[in-house]
Parts: structure tokens; C-alpha cells; sequence
């Protein structure tokens, strides 16, 4: 099935659906329930869902475990990485191509923030993860520069400002609070020097991580085997999960979904229908070994 949003995550969204139809068809006695809880902003920080649902004290209550839909292309993701993200905006003043010695170029005046930032990137990643990974990752901690960038006005024009963000992708075995530190020193570095700049969070988050051996990690497992006859791997994802509000307050918590990551956000974005029948039997089954009366 094709359409955006199809594999990241409407597919394990269905899968979900399912699997509740076919517990309560069952009419099989539980020794606990199921919660099933849809939020918005995951993909930026989670702010008005899952962090909002945390503050006010509503986030997995009395929960044994949790289980997240997304697109883990058939692995189990246990862990995730943190992350904070900014952009940051540097000021000039405009000019006249031909009278730009009236002017402040705030493109030049960007590149030699990110020229620190550039710095403080080599030295990032050097650092490297213990967590079991998949092929297609590479281990080392992530500082990405200039995932969207722009300014100015015109050709013809001394920019006036400039604009980029910064993607820090943080290793478990790092702190949040440390790392942001450390990129907010060197804009703050740069201001002292006499850069005019500000930035603006777009979004921040804890890296997480569960032990594969709790009750629901091994009656994931075992409900994987069944189905499909392989043996579950636990891997560190490569971005920011939902996963991490559950694990900070000591409830198991894992990513297993129908879709593939290489095609989520992707413009031809889809779900094999088959994968969501398994993953749908997957589910149903892990609820029936961990809540077996």
C-alpha cells in the first residue's frame, strides 16, 4: 500500500488495530489491559503528545511495557539515539553589490561560525556507540551542518541574514545536557567575538535504552519466532523514539513495526500488506504471553 505517512507509521497503526480486534475476539481473561495512545509532534520532540502526556503525570500509568509502531525494517529497536536541533540565524547589514564596503556580509560571517562548529564535529565524531547497530549505520556520534540553509535577497545584494541548522544526534553512553553545552559554548563563543547570531531550538530529546531481557523483550521475541520463524535482533535505531519517555520512568519499552526505514518520508513511501498481517499476529500474541492470566 503506497501514500505518505503509509509506512511511518500508519501500517503499524493498523497492525495495532487489529491485534486488539483479535484479542478481544478471543474473549480470553487478561490479567491487565491494553492502551492504545495516538499522539501528535513525534517527529519534533514529541511537545504537545508524548512530553505533554509525561508533565501531566498520564504517560504509561501502572504500565508493564510499551510497544511503538514504527517502520524498523524487521529488528527490534531497543535503544535510540538523543538529539537537539537548532537554527541558527546570523545578522549583517544589506548593500548594493557595487557599495558593499557600506555593507556586513551575514554570509561570511556564518561561515566562520560554522567553521567552529566544524571543529567541534571532528572532535564528536571520534565517539562511537557499544550498542548493537544495524549494517547500514555507522557507529560514530553525529553532528550534521546545514541540513536546511538559506539568506539574503537578491544576487546582487549583501546578504543581511543567514541561516542553517545544526542536527546533533547523540550516542547513548552521552548526556543531553553535556553535549547541548558544549554546540550552545561555541555560538556563544561567537557572540563574544562579535558575530551577531540567536538560535532556536527546534527540538531536543534523551537518548534511551531497554534491556533485551525484560518480560515484554523476550515475549517479543519469542512472538516474532512464532510467526516468522526468525530469530529477533535487538539493534540501537538511528534516530529519536517515543520509546525514550517510557524507559525514563522504568517501563520496558521497544520499536517493532511492519515498514521499512529506507522509505519512510520518502515520495513513494509504502507498507507490504503481508508485513502488517504478520506484525499484527506479533502483537496480539506478545499481549497474550505478558498478560496471560
Amino acid at each position: 500500500m503506497f501514500g505518505r505517512g503509509s509506512c511511518d507509521m500508519k501500517g503499524g497503526i493498523v497492525a495495532m488495530l487489529y491485534a486488539i480486534l483479535a484479542l478481544k475476539a478471543t474473549c480470553a481473561e487478561w490479567s491487565g489491559r491494553i492502551v492504545l495512545t495516538l499522539v501528535p509532534n513525534e517527529e519534533t520532540g514529541g511537545e504537545g503528545g508524548s512530553a505533554w502526556l509525561s508533565r501531566e503525570g498520564f504517560l504509561g500509568r501502572n504500565g508493564v511495557g510499551m510497544l511503538l509502531a514504527e517502520p524498523t525494517s524487521g529488528v527490534i529497536w531497543n535503544a535510540n539515539r538523543g538529539a537537539i536541533t537548532l537554527r541558527v540565524q546570523v545578522f549583517g547589514k544589506s548593500a548594493h553589490v557595487g557599495l558593499q564596503h557600506q555593507g556586513q556580509n551575514a554570509f561570511e560571517r556564518m561561515h566562520r561560525v560554522v567553521e567552529r562548529l566544524q571543529t567541534l564535529k571532528q572532535e564528536v565524531e571520534k565517539r562511537s556507540t557499544r550498542s548493537k547497530i544495524g549494517a547500514e549505520q555507522a557507529r560514530n556520534s553525529i553532528l550534521l551542518l546545514g541540513g536546511q540553509s538559506g539568506g539574503g535577497s537578491n544576487f546582487n545584494v549583501v546578504p543581511d541574514h543567514c541561516w542553517f541548522t545544526v542536527d546533533r544526534r547523540i550516542n547513548p553512553e552521552e548526556e543531553l545536557d553535556t553535549e547541548k553545552a558544549k554546540l550552545l559554548d561555541v555560538l556563544e563563543s561567537c557572540k563574544r567575538d562579535g558575530i551577531p547570531l540567536e538560535w532556536e531550538i527546534l527540538q531536543e530529546g534523551n537518548s534511551a535504552s531497554c534491556n533485551e531481557d525484560s518480560a515484554l523483550g523476550k515475549a517479543l521475541a519469542r512472538s516474532i519466532r512464532t510467526v516468522t520463524g526468525d530469530t529477533a535482533r535487538f539493534e540501537l535505531c538511528p534516530g529519536l523514539l517515543e520509546i525514550r519517555f517510557y524507559a525514563a520512568r522504568g517501563i520496558p519499552a521497544y520499536a517493532y513495526g511492519p515498514g521499512l526505514l529506507s522509505v519512510a518520508h520518502g515520495p513513494n513511501e509504502y507498507f507490504d500488506v503481508r508485513k502488517m498481517i504478520d506484525c499484527a499476529a506479533i502483537y496480539a500474541l506478545t499481549a497474550m504471553d505478558l498478560l496471560k492470566s
